[in-house]
């Protein structure tokens, strides 16, 4: 089927949510809480609880069946049991619906031929109709552009990042996760056992989507292998695709197949594959979201040469570490370097005036924004890592702060003055406080374009990866 018609999924005019209850503490995952995420989201067309009891939610009707909606209706939220899947096409199909995602599970997942049935007898009537039906077995769609979402607490604002994630569960992480890092997301899509709407689909809509800049996939297994690798190698020619493909070993596999009924295919030929088109391949879900944060604020080719600045000697030859077992190159720095450095100081005491640079207490006295200006002005470093060791000494919460804020803004008023790119690491959290330092940190690099990423080796893996992307897709001439 075409993908053209996933319109009605993403941008839908009026929404039916099929499982709500008036009765008080039913605010679980389900009808009421999707209800509430299309309120908070701000979605602008038309929304229909639906209760066989009828009444009243949030100050609007409730309707005892799909039939009895007096509006049209394009998407249909069912919450209800499995039992009642069935009847419930069929009522959409009368009303003339477009779409439908269930959200409950009880379908082919189980492995039960009772529900595998089910699922083919919903999906027949659902295709003599012409309706998209997402799942069953999943969370379904956050559209935060047209206020569609399957959570209340989602960002509502729109970004370039669409994904498309089998698994809920996961769905629900990278959407918080990722948004608290920057991330901004165009569509995240959860499509469990898909029935109907699958992988496919999906990156074929994604690739074409204006709205989408990046595409994220979290994939157990696929329904037609051909198809996709000629959806996936059309979507990576025309922006990049970041796969997390699990089950790929014996347990995930068996964990796959009884998640949605997914077969898990061969390691080997995923590698080979996702090389061959040039999609970017991560193994966990922190690598899959650092490569949003990555791809969501490096907007130009990076070298692998980087230099390290930091605080605490330890941490320091730590850090220098992680970068180089990553495939970072740390090129020491000259002499003429070093005395540029050495002359911002009061004291060398304490210091390691090369690369990776430990300024120790000399920092908060000269700086991080005229060292950063050093860095940038030697032609053997293609960009800086700052890193944040923020743990490390014990001071009153004012004092912290005040001594931290004034090298942050170090670091983004060098990134705006300086050519450059930078790199933030904020790592060794062990206080309250430093948490909470941490959250609003994010917030001011990513507000000035700056990524932000939990370690070294996470930094410096991610930004390996853009620079092997990057060279490759220059060698492919795409």
């Amino acid at each position: 089927m075409s993908t053209a018609n996933l319109d009605a999924v993403f941008n839908p005019r009026s929404i039916a949510i099929a499982g709500v209850s008036t009765k008080a503490g039913h605010g679980q995952l389900g009808g009421n809480s999707y209800l509430d995420a299309m309120i908070r989201c701000g979605f602008k067309g038309q929304l229909y609880p639906v209760n066989p009891r009828g009444g009243e939610m949030r100050g609007i009707p409730v309707y005892p069946s799909v039939r009895d909606i007096p509006g049209h209706v394009d998407y249909v939220v069912s919450a209800i049991p499995s039992a009642g899947a069935l009847q419930l096409t069929k009522e959409c199909a009368a009303k003339g619906v477009k779409a439908i995602h269930f959200f409950t599970s009880g379908f082919s997942e189980l492995g039960q031929p009772e529900g595998i049935q089910l699922e083919k007898d919903v999906l027949s009537v659902a295709r003599e109709h012409g309706i998209r039906v997402i799942g069953p077995n999943c969370m379904g769609v956050y559209c935060p552009g047209s206020g569609v979402s399957f959570l209340a607490d989602l960002c509502s604002d729109s970004g370039p990042v669409g994904v498309i994630c089998q698994s809920g569960g996961n769905a629900i992480y990278v959407a918080r996760e990722a948004a608290r890092r920057g991330v901004r997301f165009s569509k995240v899509v959860s499509y469990g056992n898909a029935s109907d709407v699958n992988e496919t689909d999906l990156m074929e809509y994604m690739a074409d989507d204006p709205e989408t800049g990046i595409i994220m996939a979290y994939i157990e297994g696929v329904k037609d292998g051909l198809r996709f690798k000629k959806a996936l190698e059309r979507a990576a020619r025309r922006k990049p695709v970041v796969v997390l493909k699990v089950g790929k070993s014996e347990s995930g596999a068996r964990a796959a197949a009884s998640h949605t009924g997914s077969l898990a295919g061969s390691d080997r030929v995923w590698d080979a594959l996702l090389h061959q088109v040039n999609a970017v391949r991560t193994h966990t879900i922190e690598e899959w979201i650092d490569m949003a944060v990555t791809f969501s604020f490096c907007s130009k080719p990076m070298g692998r040469k980087v230099a390290l600045l930091g605080l605490g000697g330890g941490a320091t030859v730590l850090a220098g570490d992680e970068a180089n077992n990553e495939g970072l190159e740390i090129p020491g720095f000259p002499e003429e370097m070093r005395r540029r450095t050495a002359a911002l100081l009061g004291s060398e005491a304490g210091t390691i005036i090369n690369n990776p640079m430990d300024l120790s207490a000399e920092a908060w006295k000269v700086g991080y924004h005229p060292v950063l200006k050093v860095f940038s002005e030697y032609e053997d470093v293609d960009f800086s890592i700052v890193h944040f060791s923020v743990g490390l000494i014990a001071r009153p919460r004012e004092l912290h702060a005040e001594i931290w804020d004034k090298l942050l803004d170090d670091v983004v008023r060098a990134h705006g003055d300086f050519g450059k790119p930078i790199v933030v690491v904020i790592q060794m959290v062990t206080f309250s406080e430093h948490y909470a330092w941490m959250v609003q940190a994010r917030e001011k690099c990513y507000g000035a374009g700056i990524p932000v990423y939990n370690s070294i080796r996470h930094a410096a893996r991610s930004t390996v990866r853009y620079e092997r992307y990057s060279q490759r897709r220059l060698e492919l001439g795409t």
